[in-house]
């Protein structure tokens, strides 16, 4: 995940979807812990699409 991102802001892409599925929220937690630990993400939500609860939207601040 932390590659991901880190090519993305790289290449200007800065706002990202992160499909984890909707299960049992384990997988959410952990990417959620994880975006918490990156001084580069803005904000970060669940999907407020028809994805809901199995995707997060992230917003990374733009490169220096």
């Amino acid at each position: 995940l932390g590659d991901y991102l880190d090519e993305c802001r790289t290449r200007g892409i800065l706002t990202v979807r992160i499909i984890h599925g909707k299960r049992t929220g384990t997988l959410r937690r952990i990417v959620h812990a994880a975006l918490d630990r990156r001084g580069d993400v803005e904000s970060y939500g669940l999907a407020p699409d028809r994805s809901g609860w199995g995707a997060t939207l992230v917003t990374l601040s733009s490169p220096d």
